[in-house]
């Protein structure tokens, strides 16, 4: 802008320059022509005077007169008769000039008026400015002429002009002195501002301009901080609601996407990325179908986008031989600004492969329920109806089915103890009447209390602790439950041989290992030992008074510390189960 100004400034000052002298050029001249045309006709009256009076002599001579003449008013002396011929002249031979008859100025002074011209000199090879007045003699009428170089006059006004350009250059630099600090006073406020703007553009809305003018500069720098200041509060508005949105969208548990009317990406949250399993980090802007490879998720979304209205629906995807169940739902944008124009479509994706598992072991776990309390409950009815009908009278008999009833009854009692200790753990936050226990004291009364058992067997319970093992943080009921569950099952399927508890640990975990020299497990069975009701032999399981919940109520104790635990066996070599807690 700079530039700009002075380059203007600049052209100005040259129009100017030239315009002036152009104007003084002509303005000088005529003055000048004016002034010598009344100076050579003030001379030539004077002239015409002195002419009259000398030729009252009998010994006039014209060329002396114009000699003499042309001493005295230094200007160039003709006389001219009334044709044309040349009498006298001061500058040149009259004899060999031509006839003036039809020069202008001398035709004008024949017609009785004094005239003037300016013209190229054939005589004398240059302009002259020439002034005739006609003068009546007692020879008759002659013409006096008097003439002045035009050179001279153009001297005259080339030094006077040459006065004035240096003048009007002297005055030109000034100006463009004064010009350029004008300029600069003009454009460094607005260069700041450039300069302030270019800063904001980068990101930097702290930028501030001081200015001090009161003119309309500074009163751009205030409208200027204003703006940045209302830019910097919008800009920290707009983050804050950014944040708020970002916040809410990673808090949902459901994945959510909004694609534009080009079924284009405009908003998601991770979880969206995540249930689908996305390699991609960044799909804003990218039309969903080069997003979503699955053809059967595909199809659904474009479905749900097309339908224009609001759309639910599951699907059964699989990933890396996984299943999941997935619940998608979606719902028209409506833009409220637009009368309600449809922009674009919300889509909802929930993972429900949890819920829907949950479902069907709740299913299963109520039709494992009403199977194993049917059972006994069957039992006991039919030997209560055989005793109604007779069979009490029989003493013998009768004993021996109230034995069968009260055994039976005693399964449906720790049926129902096992399922409510489930129940109990499962709904539990984290365990109740905590203290330190030494895991070795614990396990050593339990084999204490499944000593009829053991010697029934004829088989050997070991306890082997780790010396100077850290105390844990547990319900002493809960960790009696769990080791009961284990030895108890270790006892039942070893009939020869021994069972080890291993109790380890370190800083961070505690470790405890049962092993037996049992049955064993098939390794088609390990996957879903843990499950509830799950029996890899049904009969014998039955037969031993098992509920099918024992190791499940061990699995859940165990995730109740946050711990982990799995399962080891082979067929006819014994079953190990190992518990990790930390501490």
């Amino acid at each position: 802008m700079r530039k700009k100004l002075l380059i203007s400034y600049i052209a100005i000052v040259i129009v100017t320059v030239i315009f002036s002298v152009g104007v003084s050029w002509s303005r000088v001249n005529v003055y000048l022509f004016n002034v010598y045309q009344n100076e050579l006709a003030s001379k030539t009256s004077m002239a015409v005077s002195m002419l009259e009076t000398r030729m009252d002599n009998n010994d006039f001579d014209f060329q002396l007169f114009a000699d003499d003449l042309s001493d005295v008013s230094e200007n160039r002396v003709t006389i001219i008769a009334r044709d044309g011929a040349v009498l006298a002249d001061s500058d040149n031979d009259a004899d060999e000039m031509e006839n003036h008859a039809g020069r202008p100025e001398i035709v004008a002074a024949i017609n009785g008026e004094p005239a003037s011209s300016m013209r190229f000199s054939d005589t004398m090879k240059r302009y002259f400015y020439y002034y005739a007045k006609s003068v009546d003699t007692a020879d008759g009428e002659v013409i006096l002429r008097l003439s002045l170089p035009v050179t001279e006059i153009e001297n005259i006004v080339y030094d006077m002009i040459m006065i004035i350009v240096i003048g009007v250059i002297i005055g030109a630099a000034v100006m463009i002195l004064i010009s350029y600090g004008i300029t600069n006073l003009i454009t460094q406020p607005i260069n700041r501002l450039t300069e302030a703007a270019k800063k904001i553009a980068a990101g930097n809305y702290e930028e501030k301009i001081y200015i001090s003018q009161k003119d309309q500069i500074g009163e751009l720098a205030e409208a200027f901080n204003s703006m940045t200041f209302t830019l910097r509060k919008k800009i920290w508005e707009l983050a804050q609601k950014n944040d708020e949105m970002k916040s809410i969208l990673t808090s949902m548990s459901n994945g959510m996407a909004a694609l534009d009317e080009d079924y284009r990406f405009v908003l998601y949250n991770d979880v969206f990325l995540d249930i689908l399993k996305l390699p991609i980090e960044n799909v804003t802007g990218k039309p969903f179908y080069e997003v979503i490879r699955n053809v059967s998720l595909f199809e659904l979304f474009e479905q749900a986008v097309e339908s224009r209205e609001a759309f639910e629906t599951e699907v059964t995807v699989k990933r890396n031989g996984e299943s999941k169940v997935l619940k998608i739902a979606s719902t028209p944008i409506r833009a409220t600004e637009r009368n309600g124009q449809i922009i674009g479509t919300l889509l909802i994706l929930t993972d429900v492969t949890k819920i829907r598992k949950l479902e069907n072991m709740r299913r299963d776990f109520v039709s494992n329920v009403t199977h194993e309390l049917k059972t006994p409950l069957t039992s006991i009815k039919g030997f209560v109806d055989t005793l109604k009908n007779g069979a009490i009278e029989d003493a013998d008999v009768a004993m021996r089915f109230l034995d069968i009833i009260d055994i039976e009854a005693e399964r449906l009692s720790t049926l129902i103890q096992d399922i409510l200790i489930l129940s109990e753990i499962e709904t539990m936050g984290g365990d109740k009447l905590v203290d330190k226990w030494q895991m070795s004291d614990i396990a050593n009364e339990v084999v204490e209390i499944l000593e009829p058992e053991i010697k029934e067997k004829d088989i050997k319970v070991i306890v082997r602790s780790q010396e100077n093992l850290k105390s844990y943080e547990c319900n002493r009921d809960r960790m009696k439950q769990l080791f009961i569950n284990l030895i108890d099952n270790a006892v039942k399927y070893t009939d020869k041989g021994s069972v080890v508890v291993d109790i380890t640990g370190n800083a961070r975990v505690l470790a405890i290992e049962v092993s037996d020299t049992g049955i064993g497990i098939e390794k088609k069975h390990l996957s879903r030992i843990f499950e509830r009701f799950y029996r890899v032999d049904k009969g014998r399981s039955r037969k031993m008074g098992g509920t099918g919940l024992g190791l499940s109520i061990c699995k859940h104790i165990v995730e109740l510390y946050n711990g982990d635990i799995e399962i080891e066996s082979e067929v006819g070599k014994g079953t190990t189960i190992r518990i990790r807690l930390p501490y």
